[in-house]
C-alpha cells in the first residue's frame, strides 16, 4: 500500500513567525498541514486539528476506532556526493521558492486493540490515502508527486 507521497510546490512557504512554534527549525510545513486539514474534507476525509511535532506537522483525521493521522513537512536539504549543496530538496534561494514536501498516513491502534481485537487499520489508511491522492491530483500547485510505501 503506497502511504507516502513526496512532491514539489511553491504554494506552502514557511510562515515568517513559524520558527516560534517549531521544535526543530528545519521541520516546518504549517501551511501544508492547514491546506490538508481544510481541503481533505472536500474529498471525503474528515479532519480535526493540526499539531506541531519534532519532525514536522500532524493532521488528525476523524476516526472513531483508533488514532489516524497524516504527517507532513518539508524534506531536509542535503549535500550531494561532492559535498556541494543539493537544491533539489528543501526551499533555498535559486529554486524559485519550490520546496520538496513529504506526506504520509499513519494509523495507531492501541496495543490492546492489536493483541485482542486484531484491528485491521488498512481499510481506514487506504481511505485516507485515496482522499489525499484525489486532493493532490486536484491541486495544480503540486508537482512531481511520487507515491511509495
Amino acid at each position: 500500500m503506497n502511504t507516502r507521497v513526496e512532491f514539489k510546490s511553491a504554494a506552502f512557504p514557511k510562515y515568517p513567525n513559524e520558527d516560534a512554534e517549531l521544535i526543530n527549525s528545519n521541520c516546518w510545513g504549517k501551511r501544508l498541514a492547514e491546506f490538508i486539514r481544510d481541503s481533505l474534507p472536500k474529498h471525503g476525509i474528515p479532519t480535526e486539528d493540526i499539531l506541531c511535532e519534532d519532525w514536522g506537522w500532524l493532521v488528525n483525521v476523524k476516526n472513531p476506532d483508533f488514532p489516524l493521522w497524516i504527517a507532513c513537512g518539508v524534506q531536509d536539504e542535503f549535500s550531494d556526493a561532492e559535498g556541494e549543496e543539493d537544491t533539489s530538496c528543501g526551499s533555498t534561494p535559486g529554486n524559485n521558492g519550490i520546496t520538496q514536501f513529504c506526506v504520509f498516513v499513519t494509523a495507531e491502534p492501541s496495543l490492546v486493540q492489536r493483541w485482542f481485537k486484531r484491528v485491521d487499520a488498512k481499510p481506514a489508511v487506504q481511505k485516507v490515502v485515496d482522499g489525499l491522492h484525489r486532493l493532490i491530483e486536484a491541486s495544480p500547485d503540486i508537482q512531481e508527486a511520487t507515491w511509495t510505501d
